[in-house]
């Protein structure tokens, strides 16, 4: 796992259908195996850290099979952020609180955006709004979050996402590195020709 990862889960596309259309866009990227109508894809460029790659593909995939698209990214184990897309329009994006270095600084910066409510709509309506609002807004400190990928599990398995989301990215896949529920044959892989 890396300290870096970017990666996108559509609720609704099967495997395959996504797998082709990212080919048909000339795309290298892994896509996890579809379970409960949830699907993961990690694909290479994203993993570079401009987020408007990851934006831009989750945008894209959502508008083009009219679905949820959750993009999300976590950068030097500190900072997590998402992007949540329905029919390819932007509907929530969320940034986690980030520590102080400043020793004369009093608290933590606080987190910006992310919208309970929306989430608990489209991915678990079984969840609260109130327990995803603990999860997004909580201060590390006080939540026991030190790594961005320990917000990101947590949000994860509230909501009934797949586990494989969590701290993997096209880089880790392609060096070998899988999460505990995927092996390599599990995953589809497709590379521009």
């Amino acid at each position: 796992m890396g300290t870096m990862y970017s990666n996108i889960t559509l609720k609704g596309p099967n495997a395959q259908d996504i797998l082709q259309e990212l080919g048909n866009q000339g795309r290298s990227a892994f896509v996890s195996p579809t379970e409960g109508g949830l699907t993961t894809v990690y694909e290479m460029d994203s993993d570079e850290g401009d987020a408007s790659i990851i934006t831009d593909l989750a945008q894209d995939l959502s508008g083009c099979f009219g679905c949820p698209a959750l993009a999300v990214q976590a950068v030097n184990e500190e900072l997590f952020r998402y992007w949540l897309y329905s029919d390819g329009e932007l509907l929530d994006s969320y940034k986690s609180p980030a520590p102080s270095f400043d020793a004369e600084a009093k608290s933590e910066i606080k987190s910006r955006g992310g919208n309970p409510e929306i989430l608990v709509q489209l991915f678990n309506t079984d969840a609260s709004g109130e327990e995803v609002n603990d999860i997004l807004h909580c201060p590390d400190s006080d939540c026991g979050f030190s790594l961005a990928m320990d917000r990101h599990l947590s949000l994860v398995e509230l909501l009934g996402l797949p586990i494989c989301s969590v701290g993997f990215g096209f880089c880790d896949l392609d060096s070998g590195e899988y999460p505990e529920d995927l092996n390599e044959e599990d995953l589809l892989r497709v590379d521009p020709e």
